[in-house]
């Protein structure tokens, strides 16, 4: 299934303004007790694109729990997806608009290292 970009807009919107509304409500937004390690490590990191990557993999596998995400190239096969025209038509234009701090640059190029967190 081809990942449908105006649905993935509308995840990433919705998410953040559930998080804007916790924040603003004095709450501390949480997430899943197993992500909460993982989420460190990402945030952590001083590699922005590893945090433009996370988005657009969540994104990714909430459309289709066949996508595999360590696959954003089409052309590796069976489970992959087109992570490049998902980033520049969702993930890094969300990410400009909401003044997130994130390169203009595709989040591709740190998939190798990545996969391995």
């Amino acid at each position: 299934m081809p990942i449908d970009y105006e649905g993935a807009r509308a995840i990433l919107h919705e998410q953040f303004r559930e998080v804007e509304n916790e924040l603003l409500a004095g709450r501390t937004p949480t997430a899943p007790e197993a992500t909460e390690e993982p989420f460190e490590v990402v945030f952590a990191s001083k590699t922005q694109a590893y945090r433009e990557a996370l988005p657009g993999c969540y994104i990714a596998r909430i459309q289709d729990r066949q996508i595999n995400v360590r696959l954003p190239y089409i052309n590796q096969g069976e489970g992959a997806f087109n992570g490049r025209t998902l980033d520049e038509r969702v993930v890094n234009p969300f990410l400009q608009t909401n003044r997130i701090p994130s390169s203009r640059g595709p989040y591709l190029g740190v998939f190798p290292t990545f996969s391995a967190i």
